[in-house]
């Protein structure tokens, strides 16, 4: 191996050689490649497939996958929980690059060529200095094995002459790993066609790209397909309130999945420019459904402005594969002669009461069986209800223990309703659950024939909330005061609160209103509120707080709770008025009796304290003359 890429690093030099310093590479060469610190890596690589091309002056977008390269042993499995990437700065990336082109190597080493590949590389930062070229991307989870692709947008300079120019990508974990990767770029004069570049003067603000960097989604006859969707930004401006909503059909030759739930919109929140976000889906297939490529129609609605009018809605189509049940998989099935005459049993439709399952809450299934043959009877028929497992327990268990019903005759075309009671797990996530109908009956050609159908229920996660304690400082104010009310609201459920608000009403005060913002399941959003008294309490003093929040698919629920808090007139001291007269004004001389008057309560008081003196000593010497008395 290391004879080998010696033969390769000696093809390149040879090829450097036959072209003048500084010299671009053209098209139909490979590009250059750039060694040492970013070889030998066996944790982490960089897929870039063709070199990127981006037009000289123009704005564009760097497209990289990361992945986190399979570990050949599962005690060696690492998972990156947060990835960051981004384009360092242009003092790194001459450090960086300055670096390696100086670096020196020992002419007996075999990497000499490689150096010598480095120092070939021109050492020009390419792009113009913006606002987002070193902003940081959060690429999010990337298990062991997996990849994922981020999106730079980067403006070219001016100044470039066409050649290969190096770009230092930086690379994080949250598992404190950092590594620094080259990619090479193709810096091109005319305006090129990839669909990598985007320029303001013929780009929407705002437009969608569905799909990109994913395959084809894959699901297979009567199971429940989950995929999802990239969806994308691909206009200069940020979209707000993004809803996109997916078109359904009855028809299963143009719509391949079960139709479950009354829509299966989707609302994404605000998307920056060029960033890209995950739709999930969980659908079922249904049985008739065929093989193929589908077109799934979507329609998107958004607000160029934060809280403005929507903009048109922008319909466009994403592809999924579907390998179904094909009339040639059906013949060679029903090549047996008794096959060929057997009863076909089929869902012909189903509800739930009540329509929308809980997590945890009891339902009633009832599904509509129907003979589909023609001229085909089927008698002693088990139909047993299996319903999927989550971590080896159903998700939905039946509430008197038997998940099986026996009907003793289905003639051709005939139906029959099964009626079945289960409790749904209070644990189970938020999607759809197949329920696998296994079917056992007796044909007249036809003995035991076995069959499967499967249908799926939705079950939705009770959104849930509470409040810590609410403390109101001070909790009485006067009319035209405030007070700060401070509270935490709790996300207690399993789903995801979305635009949560909280609002204050009362006769005694102004209408205030605290946006939160969406709270994820298992965390907390604070809520922190100036009050202003506008008018004296006349009750109680409880003022109406209503905190509101949305669901998935944008409909609003108001939780309502009470807040002590007194409004008061507030107090007027009237304050005498002194007038202020001539300094040689002098203060009238007091009256006899007013001097009299100031002494009056002293006296008295004297007067009593020697009247008791008087009458104690009178007392004390009569009583000394008596025992006086008494000894003689």
């Amino acid at each position: 191996m290391r004879r080998f890429k010696t033969v390769i690093l000696i093809l390149l030099t040879v090829m450097l050689a036959c072209s003048s310093v500084g010299t671009a590479w053209a098209d139909e060469d490979e590009p250059p490649k750039v060694y040492e610190k970013d070889d030998g890596r066996n944790e982490l690589r960089l897929i870039i497939g063709k070199t990127p091309s981006l037009t000289i002056g123009k704005s564009g977008t760097l497209s990289v996958t990361i992945e986190n390269i399979k570990a050949e042993s599962s005690e060696n499995k690492d998972d990156w929980s947060e990835v960051k990437a981004w384009i360092a700065g242009e003092s790194e990336f001459h450090e960086y690059y300055d670096s390696l082109r100086n670096y020196n190597i020992s002419e007996d080493d075999d990497e000499n060529l490689g150096s010598e590949i480095v120092r070939s590389v021109i050492p020009i930062y390419p792009f113009e200095t913006t606002e987002n070229l070193n902003k940081i991307k959060d690429v999010g989870r990337i298990n062991d094995g997996d990849k994922k692709t981020v999106n730079f947008s980067v403006s070219m300079r001016k100044d470039l002459e066409e050649a290969y120019y190096p770009v230092e990508i930086c690379i994080a974990t949250s598992e404190y790993n950092y590594y620094t990767m080259t990619v090479i770029i193709w810096a091109q004069e005319k305006t090129s066609s990839s669909s990598s570049e985007t320029n303001e003067a013929d780009t929407e603000p705002v437009a969608f790209a569905l799909g990109e960097n994913q395959p084809t989604p894959v699901g297979n006859y009567a199971e429940v397909m989950n995929f999802s969707m990239n969806l994308r930004n691909t206009g200069y401006r940020k979209a707000y309130d993004v809803r996109v909503e997916m078109q359904l059909s009855e028809d299963d030759t143009k719509f391949p999945f079960e139709i479950n739930d009354g829509n299966y919109d989707r609302w994404m929140g605000d998307i920056d420019a060029d960033q890209t976000v995950e739709i999930p889906y969980s659908m079922a297939i249904r049985e008739k459904t065929k093989s193929g490529y589908y077109p799934i129609g979507f329609k998107i609605r958004y607000r160029e402005e934060e809280n403005g009018v929507f903009a048109p809605t922008v319909e466009d189509t994403f592809y999924v594969h579907i390998f179904g049940k094909d009339e040639e998989d059906e013949l060679s099935a029903d090549a047996g002669e008794n096959e060929r005459t057997k009863a076909r049993i089929i869902v012909d439709s189903f509800e739930t009461q009540p329509a929308r399952i809980l997590a945890g809450q009891d339902f009633t299934l009832n599904v509509r069986m129907k003979n589909a043959s023609s001229d085909i009877a089927a008698s002693n028929i088990l139909f047993t209800f299996d319903p999927e497992a989550v971590d080896n327990s159903p998700v939905f268990t039946t509430s008197n223990g038997s998940n099986s019903v026996v009907v003793n005759d289905l003639g051709p075309g005939a139906s029959e309703v099964l009626t079945m009671h289960f409790t749904s797990s209070p644990s189970a996530e938020q999607r759809s659950y197949t329920i696998t109908i296994n079917e056992q009956y007796d044909s007249p050609e036809f003995k035991n024939a076995k069959e499967s159908v499967k249908i799926a229920v939705s079950l939705k996660q009770e959104a849930r909330l509470n409040t810590g304690t609410i403390e109101v400082m001070p909790e009485s104010i006067d009319v035209g005061n405030e007070c700060n009310i401070m509270f935490p609201i709790n996300n207690t459920g399993k789903v995801m609160l979305y635009n949560v608000t909280a609002i204050f009403e009362g006769d005694s005060i102004d209408r205030a209103e605290a946006y939160v913002g969406n709270i994820e399941p298992g965390k907390s959003g604070n809520v922190d509120v100036m009050i202003t008294g506008a008018a004296p309490t006349m009750d109680d003093g409880k003022i109406r707080l209503t905190i509101t929040y949305e669901d998935e698919n944008g409909v609003v629920t108001p939780v309502e709770k009470e807040v002590q808090l007194m409004v008061t007139e507030p107090i007027v001291y009237d304050e005498p008025m002194t007038e202020v007269g001539s300094m040689d004004d002098v203060e009238a001389e007091p009256t006899l009796a007013g001097k009299l008057k100031r002494f009056a309560v002293p006296i008295a008081g004297g007067g009593v304290l020697l009247l008791a003196l008087i009458i104690f000593l009178v007392k004390r010497k009569k009583k000394k003359a008596e025992m006086e008395d008494e000894i003689l």
